[in-house]
């Protein structure tokens, strides 16, 4: 019985995953974000096409397609043993059914909103330092994707150096939350939001990244 239950959780965490929010909401509006903008269907293009308040909701959603199974395996509302290996692999199984959604043809967006997600049902202060060096970045540079990829890296380092702190060099350790599974889990996701935005680096690198705009727009009625 706990191993159907484990491939349920497993399943059903891709297909929330997959839930492509950001679509939903411009179909809601008579929309295709996917005719829009950068035709993606993440929080930045749904900010752009719909306004600032989509943008929020779309965020939001997607985060807590992310910190969903996380939270309730991480803080025993659903018992660990019918978990598998660790409340992270549920996260980056969120993610993958955000990018290779299963509604769109394993289609999606970049990770970034759902991933944060996963850092937030996880490790909360960490999801907090991240997300406000993310507000930083992007305010410095006007570019989401540049505060993307920062805070997504900064996650990387930062459980890098949690699980040194709290391991030592003994990173078998499993007892403790900030083990091996905590800094493959982030790093893995950070990959995942790097290889997704190859385009927006090239077009860093070229100049030509659009600035942030949405946010100043007021939402479309």
């Amino acid at each position: 019985m706990n191993i159907v239950l484990k491939i349920f959780f497993v399943i059903l965490t891709y297909l929330i995953g997959s839930i492509p929010f950001g679509l939903l909401f411009g179909l809601f509006k008579g929309i295709d974000i996917r005719e829009h903008g950068s035709h993606n269907i993440g929080t930045t293009n749904t900010g752009r096409v719909l306004g600032q308040k989509y943008a929020i909701l779309t965020y939001a959603c997607d985060m807590g397609k992310g910190a969903l199974f996380v939270a309730l395996f991480r803080f025993g509302v659903i018992p660990s043993t019918y978990m598998i290996l660790s409340p992270l692999l549920y996260g980056v199984i969120a993610c993958l059914g955000h990018t290779f959604s299963i509604y769109l043809g394993f289609k999606g967006g970049k990770a970034v909103a759902t991933g944060s997600g996963m850092i937030l049902g996880y490790a909360p202060l960490l999801f907090l330092v991240c997300f406000a060096f993310f507000f930083l970045m992007m305010f410095i540079s006007k570019m989401v994707s540049v505060g993307s990829l920062s805070a997504s890296l900064l996650a990387s380092v930062l459980s890098f150096v949690l699980v040194v702190y709290h391991n030592g060099y003994f990173w078998n350790n499993q007892t403790t939350p900030f083990n091996m599974y905590f800094l493959i889990g982030i790093c893995l996701i950070t990959c995942v939001v790097w290889i997704k935005h190859t385009k927006n680096i090239e077009r860093l690198f070229m100049g030509t990244e659009s600035k942030v705009g949405f946010l100043t727009k007021k939402s479309r009625s």
